[in-house]
Parts: structure tokens; C-alpha cells; sequence
């Protein structure tokens, strides 16, 4: 028998290799190898469970209500707002006809308003407006036990006025507006309340000691 050589057997394996190729025996698996690295795929966002506020603070509890009392009123309680209005802001104490003013109604505020009265006519319209509380003092610095001499001080670029009725005395500040605060001084010439509204109403009706009616 003939001997095949070595170059002879090596192009018999390469074509056996070609062979074997074409019948699919090398095709890559549809897997990938168990050892082949993968991408991690990041969680999609959260909804966070808590709710959205929908609502507004109420006027007792909206933080631009300054306390104060100004020639307009006092807070929410403003000079012209009707009497149904305020009530639904809340009021306490509310009564129509008394000694002096029959047909007027008055009220007294409610929670840090509450040692301010107010004076309704008979149309319903707030129009006056007394404070006696010593924790709330107008917007330039005045409060309940200001001496006449501040109160000349604090408003020196308004005008005012010291009146006089017999023995007792008060200070009217008038704005530009027309409204002003009329300061009762006590025999010592300090602040003991103080009173909003129309200025000129409120100083002949002071002189005139007609109780604001």
C-alpha cells in the first residue's frame, strides 16, 4: 500500500473542516455564554404617595394677616364690610339697639380680635371701630399706654390734632385718605383705646360726645 504524505493529509482536514462548516456544525448558539456580562437596567421614577395640598389657609390663619389696627380697621374686620360678611369671619357678642345708639348694631372680634369692638349702622356697614387690646398697636408704633408727647413723636409727619371736652382729652390722626385714629387719653395723657373711621365724623362726634352714633 502507498503511503499518503503529510501535505496530503493536511488538505484532506481542511477539507473535511469545510465540510463540517456548511452543515451548521459551528453556528453560534442563540445565547449568550452564562458567563457573559449583562446591563443593568436602572428603576423607572416614583411617584412619591403623598398628597398635593389643594387648599388656601383661612383668614385666621393667612400668614400676611398683620395684627394691627390701622384707620381702615383692624385684620380682616374692615371699615364698609357688612355685617354678614364679618360674621362669616366670625364675630361675638352681636347686639342691635342699646341706650345710646338704638338702631346701631355692635359686635367684638374673635380670637386676637377680641377686645376690638365695632359699630354697624343700620344700613349693615361697619364704620367704626374701637381698640382696647394692649397686644395690638398701629402700624407706626403706637399702643394702648403711649404717651400723648410719642404719639406726637410717632406721627409728627401727620396731621394732628389734640382735642378737648371739659376735663378729658385725645389726639386725632388724619391720613390722606380721610380716615383717621382718634387717641382717648386718660387724665395722665396716655392712650386708653383707640377709634377708626371717618376722620372728621370722628372728632365731632367726640367733641360733641355723642358716642359714635
Amino acid at each position: 500500500m502507498k503511503r499518503i504524505g503529510l501535505p496530503a493529509l493536511a488538505a484532506v482536514a481542511v477539507v473535511i473542516a469545510v465540510v463540517l462548516t456548511g452543515c451548521g456544525f459551528n453556528k453560534p448558539s442563540a445565547k449568550p455564554p452564562a458567563n457573559s456580562p449583562t446591563v443593568p437596567v436602572s428603576p423607572g421614577p416614583t411617584v412619591s404617595g403623598s398628597p398635593i395640598p389643594t387648599g388656601t389657609p383661612g383668614p385666621t390663619g393667612s400668614p400676611s394677616a398683620l395684627i394691627e389696627f390701622t384707620v381702615d380697621g383692624a385684620g380682616p374686620y374692615l371699615l364698609g364690610a357688612s355685617l354678614t360678611s364679618l360674621q362669616a369671619i366670625g364675630l361675638q357678642e352681636v347686639k342691635t339697639g342699646g341706650e345710646t345708639c338704638p338702631e346701631n348694631t355692635t359686635a367684638r372680634g374673635t380670637g386676637v380680635w377680641s377686645d376690638v369692638r365695632f359699630s354697624f349702622r343700620k344700613d349693615g356697614l361697619l364704620y367704626i371701630a374701637v381698640n382696647r387690646s394692649i397686644t395690638i398697636p398701629t402700624p407706626s408704633g403706637a399702643w394702648l399706654g403711649t404717651s400723648l408727647a410719642q404719639l406726637k413723636t410717632i406721627y409728627k409727619n401727620i396731621s394732628g390734632q389734640e382735642l378737648k371736652r371739659g376735663t378729658a382729652s385725645a389726639y386725632l390722626v388724619t391720613t390722606l385718605s380721610g380716615r383717621g385714629i382718634l387717641f382717648d387719653l386718660d387724665a395722665g395723657k396716655t392712650v386708653i383705646s383707640m377709634v377708626a373711621g371717618d376722620a372728621d365724623y370722628l372728632r365731632s362726634s367726640w367733641v360733641g360726645g355723642t358716642d359714635f352714633c
